[in-house]
């Protein structure tokens, strides 16, 4: 058993014997003065002892006199400070209650007795004997980032051990050192005039890292000194990739010179002096809005009746866009033009119109299409030309034609188109004597073309002069053409009249003479001349009409000159 006096005072403690009826039978020895601080020894087991404490005072009252039994240190954990990814201040509070204590920090198993301590990860700290609280820490380093950690402050002196609460902590997770570099610096469009809306960008690029992707990091844009945008961006990976980064925000040019600036965050970046990037740029001081007009095509040929069109452009050539008016005057009468669409905002098309109605005059004019906006006036000429209207014409040849009677006789009938004429036109032909016949090689065709007209004469036709009338009809117009047909008698016929008559009479003479032989030749040779009559006027008759064309299944047409059938729609002989 060891006793302790604390303070100036000296003491010493004896002992005494104690009366019987307090040791209950047990031996009493006396041992005698023990002095301040010392252990008896020598005791007997199952004996009582008596003792006494007698202090001595040694120094003046006004130095004042304390006594206190001796007890163990009191120890209590603290939270720890400055906690990082691999490193933390552990602190405890010790009073070491006047007896000198050594004080340490022990780990605690996280699933063992909190009350175990192993290993122990400070050195021991010696702080005295004094009688108050006393703070102890302890920079603790090579911890693992993202971990949980508990921990005690242990106190121990000659009087007792005393061990803090378990206190936990979590270290910081792992820090990331990358690399950033600003490859570029840049704006969109390139060369912007006052007003326009310009993108801020730039590129970015992680050259090394620690860490994984993706992997965030903070960029910064600044023009002319004031923020255009900052915040957190994500870089995707992997590393060596480029990384365009634009500003949330376009920046509406002014005029003059600008500097631009990137910046990323160096925070953790082992080389934050490629960090940062910048452009200057000039704005150019803005230029006044302006257009011009041009029509395509530049000039439209038209008959009557007719409608033609024309695309007009209206092209922005300088400046911000201001609404654009089309106007259309200056075309001839009996013309009209119309735009659509009247308005709009350069650059963009209107379809001009332009109707010539049958009544305009043929010639070439000139019209104008003109464009006002935004203080800007512009304008177009277009050029109209108005030809005659489609059209045919009919030439005869020769204009005329001396025939005999019972003859047939031929004219060359051209039909001829103008203006871009394409309709058929049928011909006929009238002012024939009665019993002549007008037969058309080609009776109808599209021009230009020709057509043999041929005119055959009976025997008895009436002579005499005829004006001839060729008519052609097509598109809607009738066409005309004189000939003239000159039909004279035919004299050899009455001189062989009067011969047959003599000699008829002569004949008679010879019959009543009893000439019969010479009576039977000269009936013969006038049955045979019946007979060439008739075999004739049965050819002249066209043969029964065939079938419609098998080409094309139209009604045919007897051409007598070839005794032929023709068909007006193919334009051929069947």
């Amino acid at each position: 058993m060891k006793l302790r006096s604390l303070g100036a005072a000296e003491s010493s403690w004896t002992s005494q014997l104690a009366p019987d009826s307090i040791f209950l039978g047990c031996e009493k020895t006396e041992i005698g003065w023990v002095g301040n601080g010392r252990p008896w020894i020598g005791l007997r087991p199952r004996t009582f002892y008596l003792f006494a404490f007698m202090l001595l005072l040694v120094f003046s009252l006004a130095s004042g006199l304390e006594s206190v039994y001796a007890a163990a240190p009191s120890a209590t954990t603290l939270s720890p400070t400055g906690i990082t990814a691999t490193s933390a201040t552990l602190r405890g509070s010790v009073n070491p209650n006047g007896v000198s204590t050594i004080v340490d920090f022990a780990s605690a198993l996280p699933s063992g007795n909190p009350g175990y301590f192993s290993p122990r990860p400070s050195p021991p700290q010696n702080i005295g004997s004094g009688i108050v609280p006393v703070l102890v820490s302890y920079t603790l380093t090579g911890l693992t980032p993202a971990t949980e950690y508990r921990y005690a402050v242990r106190a121990s002196n000659a009087d007792g051990n005393q061990n803090g609460v378990v206190v936990t902590f979590h270290t910081l997770p792992a820090v990331v050192s990358t690399d950033w570099a600003v490859v570029s610096v840049g704006i969109q469009p390139s060369s912007p005039t006052a007003g326009t809306a310009v993108q801020l960008g730039m590129t970015v690029i992680a050259l090394s890292t620690t860490g994984g992707y993706p992997q965030s990091f903070a960029a910064q844009c600044i023009i002319d000194g004031s923020s255009c945008g900052s915040g957190a961006l994500t870089y995707p990976g992997p590393t060596g990739v480029t990384f365009t980064v634009t500003a949330g925000t376009p920046w509406i040019a002014t005029p003059g010179t600008h500097t631009l600036s990137w910046q990323v965050d160096t925070t953790n970046d082992p080389n934050p002096g490629n960090n940062f990037g910048s452009t200057t740029f000039t704005v150019a001081a803005p230029t006044p809005f302006d257009f011009d007009i041009t029509t395509s095509p530049g000039s439209l040929t038209s008959q009557p009746g007719q409608t033609q069109t024309a695309s007009v452009n209206v092209n922005l050539k300088s400046g911000t866009p201001n609404a654009v008016t089309l106007t259309v005057s200056g075309q001839p009468g009996g013309v009209t033009a119309s735009l659509n669409p009247t308005s709009g905002t350069p650059t963009y098309t209107s379809t001009l119109t332009v109707a010539v109605s049958n009544t305009a005059t043929a010639g070439t004019y000139s019209f104008t299409v003109t464009g006002s906006g935004g203080g800007q006036t512009h304008s177009s000429t277009i050029m109209l030309t108005i030809s005659n209207a489609a059209d045919f014409s009919i030439d005869v040849n020769p204009a005329s034609q001396s025939v005999a009677q019972g003859q047939t006789t031929s004219y060359s009938v051209s039909v001829v188109g103008s203006n871009g004429f394409n309709s058929q036109v049928s011909l006929s032909v009238s002012g024939l004597p009665p019993g002549a016949n007008g037969v058309f090689s080609i009776p109808s065709g599209t021009p230009d073309f020709t057509a043999t007209m041929t005119i055959t004469l009976p025997t008895d036709v009436q002579t005499g002069s005829f004006t001839l009338m060729i008519k052609g009809s097509g598109g809607g117009l009738d066409k005309t053409a004189n000939a003239v047909l000159i039909i004279g008698a035919v004299t050899t016929q009455t001189q062989a009249q009067t011969t047959t008559q003599t000699s008829g009479a002569g004949l008679l003479e010879t019959l009543q003479q009893g000439n019969t032989p010479l009576y039977i030749g000269l009936l013969a040779v006038i049955v045979l001349l019946a007979a060439l009559t008739l075999r004739r006027r049965k050819a002249a008759s066209p043969p029964p009409p065939p079938k419609p064309c098998p080409t094309c299944g139209q009604p045919l047409t007897y051409v007598k000159q070839y005794d032929k059938w023709y068909c007006n729609n193919c334009k051929a002989y069947k």
